[in-house]
């Protein structure tokens, strides 16, 4: 006799509609199942025990309840590397009493009946999975319905969940897992590609977002990548949201990208002043107060006509959480389109009401790994500023460094490039930009100039010729 560890005995789990029912005596009408199917599967295994691990289903995946229990005795089985046959799984099933539920002995043997060709057991698996993924959808379409008559939820934060309830369905759905050679001979055919092209005297495809900052983009091995988050970071005052500004500038005007900018901590009136500046060339102290020379007027006007007719998209909602974030970024996408995606910042970002944490540092931990999920799922640069603590300016030179992250290490973690910015001397113009960790690069450090009056990142060496 096998000795089963039951305590490892997969748990069943219930869902928001009837997800199982009893074959002989439930009325399962309209659910989407398969009894043929999920019988067939279960039929497979019995003859061919090997096959378990490659139809990819787990226990849940089953409508029938007894058919449920089935696959979960045959999982534990073959997690102790015990033998799955009739008799085996008579005595997990007995151990967990659920022999008798099942239909005894009778049952399982009966399965090996149901069987039409082994043969075509991932077909079976792939019908067992697509009526999975409708019942999830159910499920999450009556969630959906019972918010939607919640009158104290508004509008943004409806979707906002309504996206993440269907981001979690979509999760359930299997990912095809590449293989060595996949992956390989896709590398081999873009290097050949690239060959071709040289070859034939054509430019090579490139799709780096350049900064505009010629020392930034040697550091970043020619500019942001898609699907890499960027963390930019500093203590206040030290320039973050302006160099933020700087980029953003460049890529809407000079290269007509589509740049959406998410602020927690200025509004969008004040952003947009930090633009005209930097465009206009006037003061941003004018802007902020409001008078203007009668010689900047044309300036003003020619910079408002094209700030207005560029592809920058604003919001300064406050309580942004990676929901809703998520549910914004996806919106824009789906519509106008989407090439970067800027926070400012990544500390003043909240979880949400229904998140609980033990601490602020996992709180903000989970924010930066959602905003990495998001870079993956947009397939664009995500470029983030976050906070320094104290722990630099008790420094002679004031040089940051990656354990100065604030709040959480998971920062560090989940960024593909962490860079810091801080100004030497305060009342200089000398800014510089330290590239701290890079996962697909060089570190570095290079000097940036920071025009104070027009809040303006540029390289030093093209400022020096001015």
């Amino acid at each position: 006799m096998w000795t089963i560890k039951w305590q490892e005995f997969p748990k069943i789990r219930s869902k928001e509609i009837p997800m199982f029912a009893d074959a002989e005596n439930d009325d399962f009408t309209g659910v989407p199942h398969s009894l043929e199917a999920e019988e067939a599967v279960a039929g497979v295994v019995l003859l061919c025990p090997e096959l378990l691990q490659t139809l990819g289903l787990s226990e849940d995946q089953f409508y029938i309840h007894r058919l449920r229990f089935i696959w979960a005795a045959y999982q534990a089985l073959e997690a102790q590397r015990q033998p799955i046959d009739t008799l085996t799984v008579c005595a997990a099933l007995q151990a967990a009493g659920h022999l008798d539920e099942i239909g005894g002995p009778a049952y399982l043997t009966s399965l090996l009946n149901q069987v039409p060709s082994t043969l075509h057991a991932a077909g079976y698996a792939e019908i067992i999975k697509g009526h999975a993924i409708r019942r999830d959808l159910l499920a999450a379409a009556n969630q959906l319905a019972r918010q939607a008559y919640d009158t104290s939820l508004d509008a943004t934060s409806l979707l906002s969940q309504a996206d993440e309830i269907l981001r979690r369905v979509g999760q359930g759905v299997e990912q095809k897992i590449l293989t060595a050679h996949d992956v390989a001979g896709e590398i081999y055919d873009e290097m050949n590609e690239r060959a071709q092209l040289l070859a034939t005297g054509k430019g090579l495809p490139n799709d780096l977002i350049a900064t505009g900052l010629l020392d930034v983009d040697r550091l970043l091995g020619g500019g942001l990548q898609p699907e890499r988050l960027y963390v930019v970071a500093g203590r206040p005052g030290q320039g973050k949201t302006s160099w933020l500004i700087s980029i953003a500038r460049h890529q809407i005007l000079k290269l007509g990208q589509r740049v959406a900018i998410f602020s927690l901590e200025m509004s969008a009136k004040q952003l947009m002043r930090r633009f005209l500046a930097q465009d206009s060339g006037i003061n941003s102290a004018k802007l902020t107060s409001g008078v203007l020379a009668v010689e900047d007027w044309e300036t003003f006007t020619e910079s408002v006509g094209r700030m207005g007719n560029s592809r920058l998209f604003l919001d300064d909602s406050p309580g942004l959480t990676p929901v809703s974030l998520r549910a914004k970024c996806h919106q824009l996408a789906r519509g106008a389109g989407l090439d970067l995606v800027i926070v400012d910042y990544l500390q003043l970002m909240g979880a949400g009401s229904g998140m609980r944490f033990q601490n602020r540092e996992q709180e903000v931990a989970y924010c930066s790994r959602a905003l990495k999920l998001l870079a993956r799922e947009l397939g664009v640069p995500v470029l983030v500023a976050a906070q320094l603590n104290r722990a630099a300016e008790m420094r002679a030179d004031h040089e940051p460094q990656l354990s100065d992250l604030r709040e959480s290490g998971a920062i560090e973690n989940d960024a593909d490039v962490v860079a810091f910015i801080w100004r030497p001397e305060q009342d200089g113009n000398r800014s510089r930009f330290k590239v701290g960790k890079n996962r697909d690069g060089q570190t570095g450090l290079v000097d940036l100039f920071f025009n104070a009056a027009l809040t303006r990142f540029e390289s030093a060496a093209f400022a020096s010729k001015k």
